[in-house]
């Protein structure tokens, strides 16, 4: 007898996933914040070229930008294990490897692999505003906060947005890669109600559809707000 798909299970499966979409949007969004953060400070500093510190995050960014983020996750995975059964003995901390959560280390992993390439999502908006831009702000007697705020943010958000809204699609997808480092998230969750009747396809298939559906949900509300932000790109806000 052929093989025969089973509609069934697979709309099953598809509620199984839906489940777990608050697993995935806490593997995507919480880096898109954590990494914004770490990335505009970042960006800032090789903006202004702060003496040996922009040098160094160049270095890293580049070093970090070269390795899979399968290769991160491991790489932090297997650190924070084997440090905390390290040091944790020494100081007499009643703490090791197993109380370690695989889903915080799958946020810290995915949270610096976007704080690296959102550094250059930042630096490249930034870098999009015309100087004279700056140098009117400052002849009008506004302050370097008030110059950011009302003149250089205004411009650099319709470069920002389409390049965050791309991002968050690469963690999206980038989030089926902590089920390697045991997260149970849709693609965990899926493959194991299909370990029992060995219906892969239809839980790959499942899986596929709401990250599919949630990547589509991302680019509508990106497409909205570069519409709504549009007209800054025509000049400064006062």
């Amino acid at each position: 007898m052929g093989f025969q798909f089973d509609s069934a299970f697979f709309v099953y499966e598809l509620i199984v996933a839906i489940k777990y979409i608050p697993v995935v949007l806490l593997l995507s969004v919480v880096p898109l914040a954590v990494g914004m953060i770490l990335g505009s400070a970042i960006a800032v500093v090789r903006l202004f070229k702060v003496r040996g510190l922009a040098q160094f995050l160049a270095a890293l960014v580049i070093f970090l930008r070269g390795v899979p983020l399968l290769l991160q996750l491991t790489i932090l995975y297997l650190a924070l294990h084997l440090g905390v059964d390290a040091v944790a003995p020494k100081y007499g901390l009643a703490l090791s490897s197993k109380d370690i959560s695989y889903t915080l280390v799958a946020v810290i992993g995915l949270s610096i692999h976007a704080a690296v390439y959102l550094s250059e999502v930042v630096r490249t908006a930034l870098q999009s505003v015309p100087s004279g831009q700056y140098e009117a702000a400052y002849s009008v007697g506004m302050n370097s906060r008030e110059m950011l705020y009302r003149i250089i943010l205004p411009q650099a958000l319709p470069v920002a947005i389409p390049l965050l809204g791309s991002n968050l699609i690469g963690l999206i997808k980038g989030s089926a890669i902590a089920s390697l480092i045991s997260v149970v998230e849709i693609v965990n969750a899926t493959l194991f109600e299909a370990n029992s009747n060995y219906k892969f396809l239809e839980a790959y298939l499942a899986a596929a559809l709401i990250y599919w559906a949630l990547c589509v949900l991302v680019e509508r509300i990106v497409a909205v707000l570069e519409a709504r932000v549009s007209v800054y790109g025509k000049g400064g806000v006062v």
